[in-house]
């Protein structure tokens, strides 16, 4: 049985840094207790989601993802993924 590649967790980028949360997480559950500690506020392309590989995907390539692992059919908001999407 071959395992593929997916979504395990929401995830934002930061200096360097991938900070995730398991599912059910969603994004908000990251930026804001991120932005209380640091002030940073994490712009919109540093924004996406952890794979099964540990790999950091943004939103757009996150659907490619999803989709090949069958998590989604499509995104409710194409053409990015939300973990709405997914949990």
């Amino acid at each position: 049985m071959s395992l593929c590649e997916r979504i395990v967790a929401a995830a934002v980028r930061q200096y360097g840094l991938t900070v995730s949360l398991p599912a059910p997480a969603r994004h908000g559950d990251i930026l804001k207790p991120l932005h209380i500690a640091s002030g940073v506020l994490v712009q919109p392309n540093d924004q996406g989601f952890l794979t099964s590989t540990g790999r950091f995907v943004g939103r757009i390539e996150a659907v490619d993802v999803a989709r090949a692992a069958g998590q989604i059919i499509k995104p409710q908001w194409p053409p990015n993924l939300y973990s709405e999407d997914l949990w």
